[in-house]
């Protein structure tokens, strides 16, 4: 079995010792290794790179994978088990060879099990010196077979008291009843308050295949007819950024997982009012939150 101090040795190696404690995290039968750069995780949003997901370490075998961030991907990061990630993994991604994966963490080597000590050797209890034989008792004076009668204190015979008889029952003294206590009448239950519906700015950009959608309810990304929402609670925070006429968007999950969605404008002018539009959107969501 793959342990946390175990990984973090690979990690270093592969991505650095400066933040590998905190680039793991633990899915329970699985580790999740962030991989973006040591930058980002300084404090420097900018140096975020798209298009690459966290790593997925099994545990029982030290298996690597790696499946991106898209969103079409999100149920293979959502897997609890073992054996959920191979039915997804088989699912989406069906020309993959699931018993072969991109590279393998070594197992750590076992400690050699210390030699016994030897058993001590037996001892044996001096013997115990054998009791002398007790003397027989002096015989009683009188005839063989009778036994004196007791005596008194001035030598005339005992006789037993007998013991004391039980003393007379007590009659019961009658209590007075008890009146009941009042019981209080129940508080009427208040009024239930109308819920009224989140507010809040909106933000949407699409293109014939993808859409970023944004609202009180969180982010929506919609990918070649594959939906995946987040909502507020669960993100951690939101990137944007523009590659030409392209609007990317990627979230950081509560759980450290890494999505993206790319919506491309034909017209630069359409992308430059996007990245105009967006991030008073949301600031509006996310303000108080850590970048």
């Amino acid at each position: 079995m793959l342990t946390s101090r175990h990984l973090a040795a690979w990690v270093s190696a592969r991505y650095g010792p400066r933040h590998a404690d905190r680039r793991i995290r633990d899915l329970g039968f699985a580790w999740s290794v962030d991989t973006q750069p040591d930058a980002y995780h300084d404090g420097d949003t900018s140096a975020m790179t798209y298009g690459n997901g966290p790593d997925i370490v099994v545990k029982r075998t030290g298996a690597v994978w790696q499946f991106g961030s898209s969103p079409m991907m999100l149920p293979l990061y959502e897997a609890r088990t073992e054996e959920e990630l191979r039915r997804t993994m088989a699912k989406l991604m069906p020309g993959a060879d699931l018993d072969r994966p991109r590279e393998t963490v070594p197992a750590p080597t076992p400690a050699p099990a210390p030699a016994p000590a030897p058993a001590p050797a037996p001892t044996t209890a001096p013997a115990s010196p054998v009791p002398p034989l007790a003397t027989a008792a002096p015989p009683m004076v009188g005839a063989p077979g009778t036994v004196p009668p007791p005596t008194g204190v001035f030598g005339a015979p005992y006789e037993p008291t007998p013991p004391p008889g039980p003393a007379p029952a007590a009659a019961p003294v009658p209590l007075a009843p008890v009146p009941p206590a009042p019981v209080p009448p129940a508080p009427a239950p208040a009024p239930m308050a109308a819920h009224a519906p989140a507010a809040g700015p909106e933000f949407a950009a699409a293109d014939t295949k993808n859409a970023v959608l944004v609202d009180p309810q969180g982010i929506c990304f919609d990918q070649e007819g594959r939906h995946a929402a987040f909502a507020w609670p669960e993100i951690r925070t939101v990137h944007h950024t523009v590659r030409g006429t392209c609007l990317m968007v990627g979230v950081v999950h509560a759980n450290g997982a890494f999505y993206e969605c790319r919506v491309s404008a034909k017209r630069q002018a359409r992308v430059r009012e996007w990245s105009t539009h967006l991030p008073p959107v949301l600031a509006f969501y996310l303000a108080g939150r850590p970048a």
